[in-house]
């Protein structure tokens, strides 16, 4: 499954799982290969790292599933209540996932 696909079934995700997504050129993409993953208790105590490099090998810890609907939660507020489209909901993920923070396009 890639980013593209998690993403459009966020809604049928636990909002305690995590994505953990590949790199592609450096960079998460739509295209990007995704794992959903429901961590355990010892998991969470561990380095993120070992956890993707043991559980989801070749991809690495992107967000977790409650934090990309705040994103689009977000996005609704400051956008009358409107609904953003997939490719808006994919560009606002995915900019919060690298950069911790809304694209330009977040608060139009």
């Amino acid at each position: 499954m890639d980013l593209r696909e998690a993403i459009a079934r966020l809604n049928e995700w636990p909002d305690g799982a995590t994505f953990f997504a590949e790199r592609i050129d450096g960079k998460f993409l739509p295209d990007s290969q995704v794992v959903v993953l429901e961590l355990s208790e010892s998991e969470l105590k561990r380095p993120i790292r070992e956890v993707a490099a043991q559980r989801a090998p070749g991809k690495e810890y992107f967000l977790e599933v409650l934090f990309a609907c705040d994103v689009l939660d977000g996005w609704r507020f400051n956008h009358k209540g409107q609904n953003p489209t997939l490719e808006q909901t994919l560009e606002s993920i995915i900019y919060y996932a690298e950069y911790d923070a809304y694209p330009a396009s977040f608060f139009h």
